[in-house]
């Protein structure tokens, strides 16, 4: 088997970079096959063997590179330093307007200065992305002709595998299914013959309990001819015994609403006289309640006309309906007033009370 060697790696990377001297066929396989043992290597790694390449580009030194941003931490530190305390005092500060622009100027350069460092570090190592990228096409596009074939290969040795698997899974389920219908029958036989002798004991059951029913119907009647008689002659019994204790209540019932007719009589005689003297004297303490609150009704009654005689002053337009609602204010108030003043005479006050207890 050819291995790859320093050599016709070395002729591969002039054909790939500067287009210089054809590579031969034994050149690619040397390039690309190292052995069904040996796991392929295409992308840069530590190389462990002396004069052996495995390196398509190389990349590039990143901290070398950056060196080229001139501008350091240090000279930056030095600019926030002598720039951030700048301000501008007013539209009149033209001298502190003039240092800021300067300073702004010169920070500006030191941006632009780095923006073109920037895009000019990037494009060596976009082109640098794009090489590796164009590279790594290549030559998966000519690994996968060879990964289609193997895995086209395994899946014939699947399928096979598989068919003969599927094989002796269909007989053991064949075996399987016959062995299940020979049992399902054998239990349906049992569960036959299980069914007729339940049916014949059911049978046998039935007509004894029958038996049974016919003689014990026959008790029954005869216990209920004989719970009969013993009802009718308690009945006749407990009717006697009814009648006797009837009579006694009888007797003690009229000779209660005797006692209670005389209690009642005497009752409502005394109730009535008791409330023929309340009557006098609720008339008589009206009467001396009416007397005494009589100058007070009349000066409240005065206070009522006095609300009614309020004259309501004309008024725009614009506040008639508000002298309009005045007017039945006063109204209902002087209504109040006199429903209040006709109160007095049905309900005494509390001072109505004390006066009619003094005078009894």
């Amino acid at each position: 088997m050819t291995m790859l060697t320093n050599d016709s790696t070395e002729k591969l990377r002039n054909f790939r970079e500067f287009g210089s001297e054809h590579p031969t066929m034994e050149d690619r396989r040397g390039a690309y096959i190292s052995g069904l043992n040996e796991p392929l290597r295409i992308y840069p790694e530590t190389n462990k063997e002396k004069n052996v390449s495995t390196a398509i580009f190389s990349a590039p030194d990143v901290s070398q590179q950056l060196r080229q941003f001139a501008l350091t931490n240090a000279a930056i530190a030095e600019c926030r330093a002598a720039y951030m305390p700048l301000t501008i005092a007013g539209v009149n500060d033209a001298e502190g307007f003039k240092r800021v622009h300067t300073a702004r100027i010169v920070i500006k350069n030191y941006r632009v200065d780095v923006e073109k460092v920037r895009k000019t570090l990037k494009a060596d190592s976009l082109e640098y992305g794009r090489k590796v990228d164009a590279e790594a096409r290549r030559i998966v596009s000519l690994l996968d002709p060879i990964e289609a074939h193997l895995t086209h290969e395994e899946s014939v040795y699947e399928a096979a595998k598989e068919a003969i698997r599927n094989a002796a899974r269909l007989k053991a389920e064949a075996e399987a299914a016959a062995a299940k219908e020979a049992e399902e029958a054998r239990i349906k036989a049992e569960q036959v013959a299980e069914t007729e002798r339940l049916r014949v004991e059911r049978e046998r059951l039935s007509a004894e309990a029958f038996r049974q029913k016919a003689e014990q119907d026959r008790i029954d009647a005869a216990n209920r001819a004989i719970e009969i008689e013993q009802k009718r002659l308690a009945d006749i019994e407990s009717a006697r015994l009814r009648k006797i204790e009837d009579e006694r209540i009888l007797k003690e019932a009229v000779e209660r609403a005797r006692i209670e007719t005389e209690q009642r009589i005497a009752r409502e005689a005394a109730e009535k006289a008791a409330a023929e003297k309340v009557e006098a004297f609720a008339a008589e303490a009206a009467r001396i309640r009416a007397d005494a609150i009589r100058p007070d009704r009349e000066k409240l009654l005065a206070v009522a006309f006095a609300v009614n005689a309020i004259e309501i002053p004309a008024v725009s337009s614009d506040a008639s309906d508000f002298a309009k609602r005045v007017r039945t204010v006063l109204q209902q108030a002087a209504e109040s007033i006199r429903q209040i003043v006709a109160e007095m005479a049905c309900n005494p006050s509390k001072s109505g009370r004390a006066h009619f207890e003094k005078v009894e």
